[in-house]
């Protein structure tokens, strides 16, 4: 790990060709460090269910967005979200759905 006080970086967040990520932190600290290999990181039971149960999630909620109508039923039905009709489709269909794990 390195502290970069490169002006260049300033800003920058993410990875470059998977080699390095750089990563913000609050006092305008850039930090480099080493992309995880994460070859051989085994995911339990458990996670690959919650894997699952959130891909299930992510088509549900763009199959509403993609739907005018069900867009504009969803809209009326979650007026109250704090956040986007997304993440509250996303939030709704796991709430329904983790119950049966």
């Amino acid at each position: 790990m390195a502290t970069s006080n490169n002006p260049f970086l300033k800003g920058f967040r993410g990875h470059i060709e998977k080699t390095v990520v750089v990563k913000q932190y609050p006092g305008d600290r850039t930090i480099i460090t080493a992309y995880p290999d994460m070859s051989r990181v085994k995911p339990s039971k458990d996670q690959k269910v919650q894997r699952s149960l959130f891909k299930e999630a992510v088509a549900y909620a763009k199959g509403i967005l993609a739907d005018s109508i069900e867009n504009q039923k969803a809209q009326s039905r979650l007026y109250q979200r704090t956040g986007s009709l997304y993440h509250a489709l996303l939030k709704e269909y796991m709430q329904q759905h983790s119950k049966k794990v």
